[in-house]
């Protein structure tokens, strides 16, 4: 188990709970979620992140990261941890 602010990770059962409450997230979601939180306080680039969550190695440009980011703040009530770095990618603070 993992915790977080107010979520708790079932690493186990890959699942999340946010307040007590099973928090409904997709395979591609939960593993955006643990890179982060296994990095957290590092900043990580588009290209990372499509590299580790999809497997991504050719130069792309895409909004997947971006549009995946958003849903994990909104699911998660995330949108103060996440940080956007301009330029650089995202970063979830520290706990």
């Amino acid at each position: 188990m993992i915790h977080y602010k107010d979520l708790v990770i079932d690493t186990e059962e890959q699942r999340v709970y946010r307040q007590g409450e099973q928090v409904h997230i997709t395979q591609t979601e939960y593993r955006l979620l643990m890179v982060l939180l296994n990095g957290a306080g590092r900043v990580y680039s588009r290209a990372e992140l499509l590299h580790r969550v999809w497997d991504v190695t050719a130069p792309i440009q895409t909004r997947t990261v971006d549009i995946h980011i958003a849903r994990l703040r909104q699911k998660l009530g995330l949108q103060e941890e996440i940080r956007s770095v301009m330029r650089k990618g995202y970063s979830l603070k520290r706990r």
